[in-house]
């Protein structure tokens, strides 16, 4: 395996053994509830960014409602998406028991309004030791280095406040209520989509919004927000930096450039970035914000029929999309459907089995994990992949010898509803 003039090295596994290997990696679960999930980042010396969260809510008198999450951090940290799983789901559950009356508008509200909550506290922490450019600019560097990197002489709160606003994460929440109402909020690229089956067809929902810079709808949204500015998308990306489009953190894209100049640069660990994207930064941040906090949020209502719901990270997509599907080489509404048919034969097969078979329930998650692994059913020329292709493309994925990591963190949830 290898890109040109580049070899790698991998072990080839039997089929029983790179299931086996997949199961080790990504720690698959079936909750009490019946929630499946997995998942996998393969690196041996790397760990995964992503954070997945399944629980029920008893709200008394409002019944159980069931709160599904799926956080995916990037920036090379995991500060951002450690503080958004640690706090915005007790966020939401805390808003959602003080609601004065549960109606659609006033969930989406408090969904909207808590998680751009949650980014902007990480703003404020920022604020409160760098309250404006003028402030920042009668600081020498010494001055500013003394703040941000209080480790070694206090418990680092103030150099956590501006990590967290350095990292990022993209959020993507589903709850559901007693009587079948489902709010979807997205931040970022992670995928909701609802499969229902009122015929004998399953049909595809997709529930999320996917806020990425290969998405038309924000392009248009981002050049009409900053008119003139040729470098506010440039391939495929934020600034020519970022794939998504809204996310909590992600402060270099939402504060002045001197921020990222005076204060980002001298705060230790930095910004794990390249210095040539610090100095793009501060070329083309001329009108703040351009990553968004502000979470789209869509209903729909659930009528009783044979339904799965399934939640994942990005990296599902480049699993399916053969790694090219921020560049439109292949549809994300083609590849929600298909996850949902694979899934869908799943439950239906399933439903066949006599009610005292003693097969073991599939681990659903890990079933369109695995899928994943094999590859596309289709190369970019159109030729099907042999089961020789497909099983050599998911032990190279699994046991490949590199330095860096080679996939992205991918997580995938599944709930039969």
């Amino acid at each position: 395996m290898g890109w040109p003039s580049h070899d790698f090295t991998y072990l080839l596994l039997s089929e029983e053994n790179a299931s086996a290997e997949l199961e080790r990696l990504s720690t698959p679960r079936i909750s009490f509830d019946g929630v499946h999930s997995a998942s996998l980042q393969p690196h041996p010396e790397k760990h995964s960014q992503d954070r997945l969260i399944a629980e029920q809510w008893d709200l008394g008198e409002r019944g159980s409602w069931r709160f599904r999450a799926v956080f995916d951090g990037h920036a090379a940290g995991d500060e951002t998406v450690d503080y958004v799983f640690s706090t915005l789901p007790h966020k939401v559950r805390l808003a959602l028991t003080a609601l004065s009356d549960i109606n659609v508008e006033a969930v989406s509200s408090l969904l909207r309004e808590t998680t751009f909550a949650v980014d902007y506290s990480i703003k404020q922490g920022v604020l409160e030791l760098f309250p404006s450019s003028d402030y920042i600019e009668q600081l020498s560097n010494e001055e500013i280095q003394e703040i941000v990197n209080d480790r070694s002489t206090s418990q680092g709160t103030n150099n956590m406040k501006i990590t967290r606003a350095m990292r990022g994460t993209t959020v993507l929440i589903v709850l559901i209520s007693p009587d079948g109402g489902m709010w979807t909020a997205s931040l970022g690229d992670c995928q909701a989509v609802l499969g229902q089956k009122r015929t004998l067809t399953w049909t595809t929902t997709i529930l999320s919004t996917n806020h990425n810079a290969a998405e038309p709808s924000e392009v248009a949204r981002l050049k009409l927000e900053h008119p003139g500015e040729k470098s506010v998308v440039e391939n495929n990306r934020v600034l020519g930096l970022i794939a998504v489009t809204r996310a909590i953190g992600d402060y270099q894209f939402k504060l002045p450039s001197i921020y990222t100049k005076r204060v980002f640069a001298l705060t230790v660990p930095g910004m794990n970035r390249p210095g040539h994207h610090a100095q793009m930064i501060q070329d083309c941040n001329l009108t703040p914000p351009y990553v968004s906090g502000m979470p789209d949020v869509n209903y729909v209502k659930l009528d009783g029929t044979k339904a799965c719901l399934i939640l994942c990270s990005d990296g599902l997509l480049d699993l399916y999309g053969g790694q090219d599907w921020q560049e439109k080489h292949v549809d994300i509404a083609e590849l929600c459907k298909m996850w949902v048919e694979l899934v869908g034969e799943r439950i239906d097969y399933r439903s066949s089995i006599p009610s005292q078979s003693s097969e073991p329930s599939e681990n659903l998650a890990l079933f369109l994990l695995s899928q994943g692994l094999r590859g596309p059913t289709k190369t970019f020329t159109g030729n099907n992949w042999t089961d020789e292709e497909a099983l050599n493309r998911k032990s190279s994925l699994l046991t490949l010898e590199f330095k860096d990591k080679w996939m992205d963190d991918t997580t995938v949830l599944v709930e039969v509803l």
